[in-house]
């Protein structure tokens, strides 16, 4: 698997990476649902326990964990201070990618199994300056896992906040 080459000269570690997306002061999860054994909605809710001002994000559901779902990163209030965490299959992901370029999301992690090549392939062509974090998926314990401890999952990032 390649890197993901950030807009700036060198790329970042991981660590700065993580700070760049812990920073903002919103979040959204892009895949969040109503059914609890989907790790959207369990990225969402580790949100959620943490307190984090996040919301989630899919046009195909009301709510999850009792707050509505927006539609579109469209509808996201203030997109620039916004971090997401995309957790959806990669046709779908790179479509969200395309939107969150456009929007200047400020951060993005992409869970484990949400990328594919073209996913990649994006990741490492944009010069946008919104801050990507992904792992390949072989590398992971599971969805939203990383086996790698270099490489520490968000939702192990989230819990460790408290």
């Amino acid at each position: 698997m390649l890197p993901v080459l950030s807009a700036a000269s060198s790329t970042p570690d991981l660590a700065t990476k993580t700070a760049v997306f812990l920073s903002a002061p919103s979040f959204a999860v892009v895949g969040a649902s109503e059914d609890e054994s989907k790790f959207g909605t369990i990225v969402f809710k580790t949100m959620l326990e943490q307190d984090l001002n996040a919301v989630p994000i899919n046009p195909f559901v009301s709510e999850s964990q009792g707050i509505s779902c927006l539609d579109t990163l469209a509808s996201l209030p203030d997109p620039a201070h916004t971090s997401i965490s995309i957790v959806t299959q990669p046709a779908v992901t790179l479509q969200i990618l395309q939107q969150a370029s456009a929007l200047g999301i400020l951060a993005v992690w992409i869970q484990p199994g949400a990328q594919d090549d073209a996913v990649l392939q994006f990741l490492n062509s944009t010069t946008d300056g919104t801050t990507y974090i992904y792992t390949p998926t072989t590398d992971t314990l599971g969805p939203c896992l990383f086996a790698n401890p270099a490489m520490p999952d968000l939702i192990s990032t989230l819990q460790m906040l408290a």
